[in-house]
C-alpha cells in the first residue's frame, strides 16, 4: 500500500484586530473628518490678519474739527524701538487757497494747480512731531498727498513743523543717535505756537473739502475747509 500524504494545513484565520487594506483610512478617519474644519479656521484667522492690516493702513479713526475750530489731538505712536512716544498737538486750519507763489523750482504739470494749506499748531517744544504727513481731499474722499520733493520742488520734508525749528526727532537707538545729526541739533528750538503753509498739487478742477494730517495710521486729524 502506498502511504497517504498528510492533509494540507488549513489557511490561517485572520484575527479580527489584524489590519486590512483599509486600515490606514480607518486609523486616520477622525483626522480626515476634522481636516476641512482646521483648514477653514486657518483661512478665517488669515483673513482676520489681512483685514487688520488693511484696516490699519488707511485713515480710519478721525479726530475732526469743523471749519474754524481747533482740534486737540493725542496719539501714542510706536517708535520702531519697541516703545512709544506721545503726540499731543492742537491744530487749526486757517484756510486753503490757490498758491500765489510756488515753492522753489516747482513746475506744475498741465491740468493741475497748487493749493496752499495754512495751519496754526501748538505743542510742547520738547515733543516729537516731525513724522507727520498731510493731504487734502475732495468731496468724493479722493486724497492728494503732500509731496515735498515732487515736480522739482524743495519743500520741507515734514509739513507740520517749521523747517528751521523742527523740534526733537524720534530716537534711532543709542548707537545711531551718537552718529547721526538731526535738524533739531542745528536749528533753534520750536516755538510753542507756529504756522506752516505746505503746498499740495491737485487736478485743476478739484475743490478741496478737507485737510487730513496724520502720524501713524489708522488715527488722523480731519479739518473741514471753510466754505466747502
Amino acid at each position: 500500500m502506498s502511504a497517504l500524504s498528510d492533509p494540507p494545513a488549513p489557511p490561517p484565520s485572520r484575527s479580527p484586530e489584524a489590519p486590512t487594506g483599509g486600515g490606514w483610512w480607518r486609523r486616520n478617519r477622525w483626522a480626515l473628518v476634522t481636516l476641512p474644519v482646521a483648514l477653514a479656521l486657518a483661512l478665517i484667522a488669515s483673513g482676520d490678519r489681512v483685514r487688520t492690516m488693511w484696516w490699519e493702513q488707511d485713515l480710519r479713526r478721525p479726530a475732526a474739527a469743523a471749519a474754524g475750530e481747533t482740534v486737540a489731538y493725542h496719539q501714542e505712536v510706536r517708535d520702531g524701538l519697541g516703545g512709544t512716544y506721545p503726540i499731543d498737538v492742537q491744530v487749526h486750519l486757517d484756510g486753503v487757497e490757490d498758491a500765489g507763489d510756488l515753492p522753489d523750482r516747482m513746475v506744475l504739470p498741465a491740468g493741475t494747480r497748487a493749493v496752499r494749506v495754512d495751519l496754526t499748531l501748538g505743542a510742547d517744544p520738547d515733543s516729537v512731531l516731525v513724522t507727520c504727513r498731510l493731504a487734502v481731499r475732495d468731496a468724493d474722499g479722493t486724497r492728494y498727498d503732500y509731496v515735498s520733493s515732487a515736480w522739482g520742488a524743495t519743500q520741507s520734508g515734514t509739513p507740520c513743523v517749521p523747517a528751521d525749528a523742527t523740534g526733537p526727532w524720534p530716537s534711532l537707538g543709542e548707537e545711531l543717535d551718537e552718529k547721526t545729526t538731526t535738524p533739531d541739533e542745528t536749528s533753534g528750538p520750536r516755538p510753542p505756537t507756529w504756522s506752516v503753509s505746505p503746498v499740495v498739487v491737485v487736478p485743476e478742477d478739484v475743490d478741496v473739502t478737507d485737510v487730513v494730517l496724520w502720524w501713524q495710521l489708522p488715527q488722523y486729524v480731519r479739518l473741514d475747509v471753510p466754505g466747502s
